[in-house]
Parts: C-alpha cells; sequence; structure tokens
C-alpha cells in the first residue's frame, strides 16, 4: 500500500509495475493490481501514464537505463558494446518475467532512445553505418536477449514448471541411433552459460569488427 502522504509518481508507478511483473509475470499482471499494489484506484495510474502500452513502455525504459553503455573515452566500439552486452544481459537475468515485454516492444520513450542512439553512434564510430548500423544493433540486442532467455525460459511465465535437463532426457535414447549427442555428453556436463554468452558475442563481435 502507499505510504500516507507519499506522492504517486511515474517513477514509483513504473517502479511498482516491475515489481508486479517480476512476482506475477505478464499473465499475472493488470492495472486494477497495480492500483491495489499502490493504494490507489486503478484509474488514478492513467494520471501518470497514458495507457497501459505506455506503462509496460516505461518499464522496458527502467531495464535499459540500469544498463547505460559506459562513457570511456579511450574505449573502443568492441569494448564499449561487449561491456554493455554484459551489463544489459545481468539486468535482463534479473528480471526474467519481463524478458517477453522486453523481447517484443520496440523502444518508445525519450530515455530509452537516447540509449538506442548512443548505441548506433558507438558502431558509426567502428564505420558500421546506415542502415548496416541498424542491422548490427538488433542483431546484437537479438542475442543478448535470445540467449537470456534460453537461459531463464522456465521463469520467464509464472507457474510454469522446469522439466528434465536436456543431457538428462538424451541419455535415455539409444545411442545408436544418435552417436554424436552421446559422444558429446560428456562434454555438455562441461557447459557454461557465460561461457557460452561470451563465446557467441564473439563470434558476432569477429562479424562486425574483424
Amino acid at each position: 500500500m502507499a505510504k500516507s502522504g507519499e506522492p504517486l509518481t511515474r517513477q514509483r508507478v513504473l517502479e511498482a509495475a516491475l515489481r508486479l511483473l517480476d512476482q506475477e509475470g505478464l499473465e499475472g499482471f493488470s492495472m486494477r493490481r497495480l492500483g491495489a499494489l499502490l493504494g490507489v484506484e486503478a484509474m488514478s495510474l492513467y494520471n501518470h501514464v497514458e495507457s497501459k502500452q505506455a506503462l509496460f513502455d516505461g518499464v522496458i525504459e527502467l531495464l535499459i537505463i540500469q544498463a547505460p553503455l559506459p562513457l570511456r573515452p579511450h574505449a573502443t566500439p568492441r569494448e564499449e558494446l561487449w561491456a554493455f552486452a554484459h551489463a544489459f544481459r545481468d539486468v535482463l537475468r534479473a528480471h526474467p518475467r519481463v524478458l517477453p515485454l522486453v523481447a517484443t516492444s520496440p523502444l518508445r520513450t525519450s530515455a530509452s532512445l537516447v540509449l538506442l542512439d548512443h548505441l548506433l553512434e558507438t558502431l558509426h564510430q567502428a564505420q558500421i553505418t546506415g542502415v548496416q548500423s541498424i542491422y548490427a544493433l538488433q542483431c546484437l540486442v537479438g542475442f543478448i536477449v535470445g540467449h537470456t532467455l534460453l537461459g531463464t525460459g522456465t521463469q520467464a511465465v509464472a507457474g510454469l514448471e522446469p522439466g528434465p535437463n536436456g543431457p538428462t532426457v538424451w541419455q535415455h535414447f539409444p545411442a545408436d541411433h544418435y552417436p554424436r549427442l552421446h559422444m558429446l555428453l560428456p562434454e555438455i556436463a562441461q557447459w557454461n552459460a557465460n561461457q557460452e554468452f561470451d563465446f557467441g558475442l564473439e563470434a558476432l563481435f569477429q562479424g562486425l569488427f574483424g
């Protein structure tokens, strides 16, 4: 409930919406429940956000500004984007139930667009210009979001129970039908999500920066 005398602001509404999404996911979210969380009627929320879509845009903004592009005067574009990729991934991993929203919504707030413009400028400094810079940024963000969703997918939907992992299931299938897969099962046991992320990011950057 809202504290007595504490004014409702856009920032408070967005922060509460993020908490509710973290707890319930998109399928459990409603403006009525958000109002109850803040101790106000749902209609009062529209004094601070124009619509439910604008609210979701603001929630994405909260996540985006938590992973700003580092302002390091002597860093290369590659170093800047590498740092951003890891910072953004850390933010997304902390909010797995918001991932479907991030994956399907374009950036539509001023604060979000400031970072978008900065990322595009960083690519231009690496001589990746014009529509190629859009492609590059889409590939980078798609990789970050997609890899994070693969790693936290069972948490992205409220109430979805994770089943057994791949190797646990695969080892029961006949080895003579899937020889390469069975040969790699001991290697798969050494799989590390952070190393896989860096491997994929390095492959992407090799294509971008050579």
